[in-house]
Order: structure tokens, then C-alpha cells, then sequence
């Protein structure tokens, strides 16, 4: 070799060591800092664990001089073979190792640890493990013991403590499974005919069991086991399991008329509990709705609207006279909507000098905005057994009724409620109020003509009640 090449070659090497240097120090293009990459490979040596990887690094706020906000995202991919506690023990200390990093310049560092498990498979060029959980933000990892449990008991694939299973027989057995672990476990089946969400509570075998058979039958396209708001029945927490049935065809045709009468079986009978049920058409254009084993609760007693816990009730003064309309100051409160429901508070403010009682509801006429009552509007009671009680409102004092509907359709422009009549109490005169949204001004009602209103007798209001 000659000097000359001798020297090329020399000078390739520096700047080949150059480069190398340059890239492992400076690496612009590489966000994550190196006290992450550490701590990632630090994790993946904890046994229980096959790897750690940094999947995620970002600067929310940057502050040079009190520290940078920053986040991280870590992968841990655990040995599929673990027992759900090692699955958690493991999980929990590979999220102790990231805790613990501390980057230079970083003021607060926030993290998400998510644990994988299986082998994965390839969805639109991503791949997808069997099985994935969450470490939350405290540390706790009892979810990945849950989602290993899920997996354990036949699940082909569990995102939290969401698993889904090949078939309806599948899904029983895990739901038994779920129930004697007390896991609160979303079920679907992998064609999805099949799905149990009891929003949060620990699945019911025997309803899910309930399910599979009702799915079996002729016309029916799918079921869902999903917690329900009935509108006709007072139940702890306010709601209730239900099957959720759509059809394969019209809620009218003679298969329909079968599966209701199956459901309405005392044969279906699911323990002491109540079920309700729902058949849908394709399109969802009309509905049938029952209790299984035409068993529906039995009616609430009647009863008047308790307070919040905490809030003492005002003093029940029995020569207190009733309040008159010009004894009271009414508002509206702000409107509000949930789940299709809609939401309106009226308030009365006792104005005068004396204490003045109420008693009743008051009335409601729902006016457009050329001033036209709403028409075939109908009332009805907030909630079953809910009745008028005595309610002493003490000078300045507010007292409340609740007003709730269902949301209806404002297609094709129909004339919306713009403004409330409201009549405190028998005899007085009508109060026009307009509902207002905070910073927004007037707001216009969904009240159609037809709807159904359910007004609440006038109770003692509270701080933050509405």
C-alpha cells in the first residue's frame, strides 16, 4: 500500500470515528433523552420482562429557568407465561425503574407504562399483541393481574380489561371467570353478535349465559348486555342490566313476535335480579321494550326527593303561610345534556320579609319563539314515587324543581322552545323566563311539539344541586 492510500485510508477512519461520535452524542433527529434510554434498559432487566423501549418522548412546556413539562411513553413486553400476580409484580417495578428516571432539565416528567404480553400479530403495518394493560399514574398494576386473568381464562385478546373471546361459549366461561375474581370485565365475541358491558361492575354468568341463547334464536342478528336508564322504574344506582336485541328484520314480523315471547318466559328468570330488554330493527326505526320473564321491580314507594348527603334540611315551621307568586323571585338554571337526556332547573327565591311554605309542582308552558305554546305537550312526575312534600323556605332562601326530557330531533328546522312560563304555585300569575347559556345569551330548548316533560316537585336547593 502506498503512503498516499495509506493516508486516505488513515483520514476515512477519523471521520468515520468522527461521525460515530457525532451521531451517539448529538443525535438531533432522537428527542428522547439518554437518562430514558437508561432507565428503559434498566427496566427491561427486571425479571418477568423481555424488553423496555422508549416509545415516546415529548416537551409540553419549556421553561429554562424552573424546568421543562415533559412526558414519556414506555413498552414493556412481559413474559406471556406469567401468573397474573408476577404479571403485576413485574409490571409494577419496571414502572418503578421509569419513576425514578430524572432528566436534566426537567422540571415534572409524567409517564404512561404499557405492558404487552403474547405474540403479536401485524394490523395495517402495526403490530397488535394479544394482550396490552396500563399501569396507572400511582403506580398501581393490579389491571395487568386482571388483563393476565382475562387472558388465562380463554381470551384471545384483552386491551385492558376489555377481552374479546372466539365464540358465545367463550364468553360464558370468561364471564364465570370475571365473576369469581371480581373483575369488572367488558366481553365481545370476535364477530362481535356478542358483547357484555356492564359499565364497570363484575359480569353476571348467568346473564351472559342468558345472552348467548337469546342470540341463538331465529331473527335475532345480535346481542348486547349493556347498564340501561329506565324511564318507568326507580332501581339502586339508577340503572339496570339489560339485553339489548336487534333484529334481522322488522320488530312486527311474526320472528319478533317468537323472541319477545321467549324473553317474556318465567323459563328466562336470571336469579332475584330484573332485566330488562330492548328488540331494535334494522335502522333502529322501531323498538319494543320488556322485562325478561315479564318480570319488571315492583313500584317504588312514594317518597319525597331526598337532600344531598350532608345538607340539613330547613326548619319545618308548621304556621308558616303559604307562598305566594309575589313572595317569589324565579329564575331558570343553565340547560344541560347527557346520554340523550336533556336537563333544566327552575329556582324560586323567597323575596319576601317571612318565612313561606310550598307544596306541589310548579307548571310549565313551553312557548316558540313567536310566542305559541308548545303543543300536546305532556307532564309527568321526575321520578316514579317521587311526590310534593312541605318545603319551608326561609327569607332569601331558593328552592328548586328539576325539569328533564328526551332529546328530540330539530331536523327540518321546527320551531324550538325560546322561552318558560312558569307558575310557582296555584293562582299566581305566569312568569316568562328565557334559558341562558353562560357568555352565550338566550338558548333555544329542544321541547318539540309532543314531547314528554318530567317536572320535580319543589325541593330545598343546595350549594353545587342542580
Amino acid at each position: 500500500m502506498t503512503r498516499r492510500r495509506l493516508s486516505a485510508l488513515v483520514g476515512a477512519l477519523v471521520v468515520a470515528a468522527a461521525l460515530a461520535v457525532l451521531v451517539v452524542v448529538w443525535r438531533p433527529w432522537d428527542p428522547v433523552p439518554d437518562e430514558l434510554r437508561a432507565a428503559a434498559r434498566q427496566a427491561a432487566d427486571v425479571p418477568g420482562v423481555d424488553s423496555a423501549e422508549v416509545a415516546g418522548y415529548e416537551v409540553s412546556t419549556r421553561d429554562a429557568k424552573d424546568g421543562d413539562v415533559a412526558r414519556v411513553d414506555v413498552d414493556v413486553v412481559l413474559h406471556d407465561g406469567l401468573s397474573p400476580a408476577a404479571a403485576s409484580t413485574a409490571a409494577a417495578r419496571a414502572d418503578e425503574v421509569v419513576a425514578a428516571a430524572r432528566v436534566d432539565g426537567v422540571r415534572t416528567l409524567s409517564r404512561t407504562t404499557t405492558l404487552h404480553a403474547g405474540e403479536p400479530r401485524t394490523v395495517n403495518g402495526v403490530g397488535v399483541y394479544p394482550l396490552t394493560a396500563w399501569v396507572a399514574e400511582d403506580g398501581d398494576a393490579s389491571s395487568v393481574a386482571d388483563a393476565f386473568a382475562l387472558r388465562r381464562a380463554g381470551a384471545t385478546t384483552v386491551s385492558g380489561v376489555g377481552a374479546e373471546v372466539a365464540d358465545g361459549e367463550g364468553l360464558v366461561r370468561l364471564a364465570q371467570a370475571a365473576a369469581e375474581q371480581e373483575i369488572a370485565a367488558s366481553l365481545r365475541t370476535a364477530d362481535g353478535t356478542l358483547q357484555y358491558d356492564a359499565s364497570g361492575r363484575v359480569p353476571d354468568a348467568a346473564v351472559a349465559r342468558l345472552a348467548v341463547e337469546a342470540a341463538e334464536q331465529p331473527g335475532v342478528a345480535s346481542v348486547a348486555v349493556s347498564a340501561q336508564v329506565p324511564e318507568d322504574v326507580v332501581v339502586t344506582g339508577g340503572v339496570v342490566l339489560g339485553l339489548q336485541v336487534r333484529l334481522a328484520g322488522p320488530t312486527t314480523s311474526p320472528t319478533a313476535d317468537a323472541v319477545t315471547r321467549w324473553l317474556d318466559d318465567p323459563a328466562r328468570a336470571v336469579g332475584d335480579g330484573h332485566l330488562a330488554y330492548s328488540l331494535t330493527e334494522p335502522g333502529y326505526g322501531e323498538r319494543t321494550d320488556g322485562w325478561v320473564a315479564a318480570s319488571p321491580p315492583p313500584a317504588p314507594e312514594e317518597h319525597t326527593m331526598p337532600l344531598p348527603a350532608g345538607v340539613d334540611p330547613w326548619p319545618a315551621d308548621d304556621d308558616a303561610l303559604a307562598c305566594t307568586g309575589d313572595d317569589l323571585r324565579l329564575t331558570l338554571g343553565t340547560p344541560d345534556a347527557a346520554a340523550g337526556g336533556r336537563y333544566l332547573s327552575v329556582h324560586a327565591e323567597n323575596v319576601s320579609q317571612l318565612p313561606c311554605a310550598l307544596d306541589g309542582v310548579p307548571d310549565l308552558v313551553f312557548r316558540n319563539a313567536d310566542g305559541e305554546p308548545q303543543g300536546d305537550v305532556t307532564t309527568a312526575p321526575s321520578a316514579p314515587g317521587v311526590v310534593a312534600g312541605r318545603v319551608v323556605v326561609p327569607p332569601g332562601e331558593r328552592v328548586l324543581a328539576s325539569v328533564q326530557w328526551r332529546a328530540m330531533s330539530t331536523a327540518n328546522d321546527p320551531d324550538v322552545t325560546a322561552a318558560v312560563d312558569v307558575v310557582a304555585v296555584p293562582g299566581a300569575d305566569p312568569v316568562p323566563l328565557t334559558p341562558e347559556l353562560p357568555g352565550s345569551g338566550a338558548a333555544e330548548l329542544d321541547v318539540l311539539d309532543g314531547a314528554e316533560v318530567r317536572v320535580g316537585p319543589w325541593v330545598q336547593a343546595a350549594e353545587g344541586w342542580s
